[in-house]
């Protein structure tokens, strides 16, 4: 931008004394200056004056309402190392109609947020630029900014307007509000926590992200320039119907455990769109592929497989597939590496039934109990000897079986005998012995 050129106030004042002397006598004098040429410049000289590097005012300017400050932004100037921001407030609609400014910061970037501001009042703003031998540029054209934190009023009228499988349509009427925008919330129930299912500048919108089958209730509220938002508009439900053609969501596969050689893959459905079937796969890479038939490991009805798995198997990923009664595939759910738990012993039992008979000893004992993160008992192990305190290794005798009952055969009456049980499970890991109990068959 070109430099502008003007005479200083002493300049001028010098010609015009030039041509008085002239008019009066026919001979020059030259007035004194009003100011030597080496006298300081003061930061409230005139921004024309002679060598100054800021001649002109910072471009750009611009005033932005907010709803926590009014914020302004101006181009930078080369010259400048400083600039300073001045408000007054607006007390009527014309660039002048305003009350005194007042100086309220000084900033060495392009920018500054006004978080002073009253709260809704109306303020005329304008900028000068500074440099460090104290000149000042000219001010800005003042710009008006308010910190806006009145709500617009609530749009009206929320209808839905369709609903069918590919999703709902909602429609409102603005409420004669200042909205430059609209956020539309739903929730799965009246009472449920509502969640934002995304904005438009128009009266209509369409959300196709909700779950086929699952009624949502749906509100929309208003949002201003500054970003202030309505209360809530009346409330509509709407569903997106379910079909032949619509696929289940995918399942939410919440627990992987493998236990030693123990398998065990739990996970929820949405019930919205029926289930006939889930698919298991597996694959040493995640996610895993459910498109690739080789890596299909099981088909089950139920929401929960469990399976014996060789040592190989402890690094591979799982991951589920629903499928609909009418043969409609779910995406697969997240890719899970199960939990590693090394295998622990089982749980001890111990006898409660202790009956001599005729050559023989009935025992019964309780079923040891296993949870979720151990592995399966698979039997029971009996132990028996001729002598007390029965170890595992001075027993005489032992016998596995999966039930919870023995009767042991061939004894000699009159001969007592002690006995023992300890719990196997699908490791092959056997727990402590149970507390001993003896008996003595008859003859």
């Amino acid at each position: 931008m070109s430099r502008r050129r003007h005479l200083r106030p002493a300049a001028v004042a010098s010609a015009a004394a030039v041509v008085l002397a002239l008019g009066l006598t026919g001979t020059a004098h030259a007035a004194a200056p009003a100011t030597t040429p080496g006298s300081a410049v003061r930061a409230d000289d005139d921004p024309d004056q002679p060598e100054n590097p800021l001649y002109d005012a910072p471009e750009g300017f611009r005033v932005d309402s907010g709803r926590d400050a009014v914020s302004l932004s101006w181009s930078p100037l080369s010259a400048a190392t400083a600039y300073e921001v001045h408000r007054a407030e607006a007390e009527g609609t014309g660039p002048d109609e305003t009350g005194p400014y007042e100086l309220i910061a000084t900033v060495p970037t392009g920018s500054y947020a006004d978080e002073t501001a009253d709260p809704d009042v109306a303020y005329a703003y304008r900028v000068r630029a500074l440099d460090g031998a104290g000149h000042v540029s000219p001010y800005t054209e003042p710009l008006r900014g308010t910190r806006d934190t009145v709500a617009p009023f609530a749009p009206r009228d929320l209808t839905r307007a369709r609903q069918d499988e590919r999703g709902v349509t909602l429609t409102w009427r603005t409420g004669d509000s200042d909205s430059v925008k609209y956020v539309l919330y739903r929730a799965e129930s009246p009472s449920a926590a509502r969640v934002k299912v995304g904005s438009t500048t128009s009266l209509t919108f369409r959300d196709t992200k909700g779950d086929p089958g699952l009624t949502y209730s749906y509100e929309v509220r208003g949002v201003d320039a500054a970003g202030n938002e309505s209360e809530a508009s009346n409330s509509v439900t709407g569903t997106r119907t379910v079909t032949a053609a619509t696929a289940p969501k995918a399942p939410s596969l919440g627990s992987a455990r493998l236990v030693g050689k123990r398998l065990t893959l739990s996970w929820s459905q949405s019930p919205h769109v029926p289930v006939s079937s889930y698919t298991v796969y597996r694959s040493k890479t995640s996610p895993v592929d459910t498109s690739d038939p080789a890596n299909r490991l099981a088909g089950t009805a139920s929401k929960e497989y469990t399976t014996t798995v060789g040592e190989d198997d402890r690094h591979h990923y799982y991951a589920v597939v629903a499928t609909s009664q009418h043969s409609v595939r779910s995406p697969a759910s997240a890719s899970v590496k199960p939990a590693y738990t090394e295998p622990r012993p089982p749980g001890a039992t111990y006898i409660h039934d202790v009956a001599p008979g005729a050559g023989s000893v009935r025992l019964g004992w309780s079923a040891a109990p296993f949870g979720s993160d151990e592995s399966r008992v698979t039997g029971y192990r009996v132990y028996r000897a001729t002598s007390p305190r029965v170890t595992k290794e001075n027993a005489e005798f032992t016998t596995v079986t999966s039930g919870t009952e023995y009767i042991d055969r061939g004894l000699t009456g009159g001969t007592a005998y002690y006995y023992a049980v300890a719990t196997l499970n699908e490791d092959g890991l056997e727990s402590a012995l149970s507390p001993e109990v003896s008996a003595t068959p008859t003859a």
